[in-house]
């Protein structure tokens, strides 16, 4: 015979019945796990709680935030939606009901109930910023931008409305637009690396290095156990010619995110240029392992062999390289200079005139 076992669940809502407010009692508890992170019993107490008070809608935003967390989409929008016909009134309700739909891929019926609770409450920012999500995530950033201006004018200290803004500001092509929409989320919220990151990307896009550097290491001192914020750091020393820094900070990227194939692709690169280039055919070895051959790394490859003298293997990732990319003129010309050290001549005339020249840059081995 099956034995029944009463769960830690069951016996916490037995021990919390005992007192004389039992939907109070119930909604501690369920407070008290969703505090804790513990969706799941926090669903159990709350449909509890729902067979007491079928009319409760507060208990059904709760269970569907609980599933959202959980990543139960359905069983969410289940909960919104009979909350919304409970209480059609409520803002929080159709705000709640809007965002599952834009999770959902849902467009048409996420605006529909963000504009409906902006209609409600308009002083919310929330709604607002919802709204500016689903028009971003649609690509439509012109109405994502006004969505996220009207949340920032009805709160000015709204640090993601600002952030996303700058997003979207950005894609529209107006980077300094963004750059001065992301300060401000920066302003409000300087421990916040995600908003560090964001800017060191737009100012690395425009060129401006020292700045970005700066917003990434900001970021990587406030998460230093963020692999993006230490390769994206790197790839910004690597860019303004800080080798050794950028070493580092990709060799932290690559710890902490061993299947970034860029991270490791980059730390090649700057291996190479460093002249530790057993080090660096390391690193694009274990490209080639994440990704499979593809000309740049077969080139870099092929490159670092070479400055080895291991002529043969770099002849042929060059090769592999050249296959890959034949329009691709720094391919020709390293694989000439490799034939050209292999004493083959013709091989290497040819090469180098591939490369766009007749032997050009071949150093003159005598009259």
């Amino acid at each position: 015979m099956k034995r029944h076992t009463t769960t830690s669940v069951e016996r916490d809502v037995r021990r919390t019945l005992r007192g004389g407010d039992e939907v109070q009692a119930l909604w501690d508890l369920a407070g008290d796990y969703m505090d804790a992170g513990r969706y799941e019993d926090a669903v159990l107490v709350l449909q509890q709680l729902s067979a007491r008070c079928p009319t409760d809608h507060v208990a059904m935003l709760a269970c569907g935030t609980c599933y959202r967390r959980l990543g139960f989409l359905e069983p969410a929008r289940v909960e919104f939606e009979r909350a919304v016909r409970i209480a059609p009134d409520s803002a929080e309700a159709h705000y709640s009901l809007g965002r599952i739909h834009d999770l959902l891929g849902r467009r048409d019926e996420a605006i529909e109930e963000h504009l409906r609770a902006i209609e409600l409450k308009p002083d919310d920012p929330e709604p607002h910023y919802r709204l500016g999500v689903t028009f971003s995530r649609a690509g439509e950033f012109e109405a994502a931008e006004r969505a996220f201006r009207k949340a920032v004018e009805v709160d000015d200290h709204c640090a993601k409305a600002y952030t996303n803004l700058g997003y979207a500001l950005d894609r529209l092509g107006r980077s300094r637009d963004a750059i001065l929409a992301f300060k401000r989320a920066i302003e409000i919220d300087p421990d916040n690396a995600e908003r560090h990151l964001n800017l060191g990307a737009i100012y690395g896009e425009r060129g401006m290095l020292t700045d970005a550097i700066a917003e990434f290491q900001r970021a990587a001192d406030i998460e230093p156990e963020s692999a993006e914020a230490h390769y994206n750091l790197g790839t910004a020393l690597l860019g303004a010619e800080e080798e050794e820094a950028a070493q580092d900070a990709l060799e932290e990227a690559v710890r902490l995110d061993p299947e970034n194939a860029d991270a490791h692709y980059r730390l090649g690169v700057v291996r190479a240029r460093r002249g530790l280039f057993s080090n660096a055919v390391a690193s694009f070895q274990r490209v080639l392992s994440l990704e499979g051959e593809s000309a740049n790394v077969c080139y870099q490859m092929g490159a670092a062999l070479a400055a080895m003298d291991r002529l043969k293997d770099a002849e042929r990732y060059l090769k592999r390289a050249a296959a890959d990319d034949p329009d691709d003129r720094r391919v020709h010309y390293q694989l000439g200079l490799v034939m050209d050290r292999l004493g083959r001549e013709a091989d290497a005339t040819d090469s180098y005139r591939r490369a766009g020249g007749s032997g050009w840059g071949r150093k003159k081995t005598g009259d």
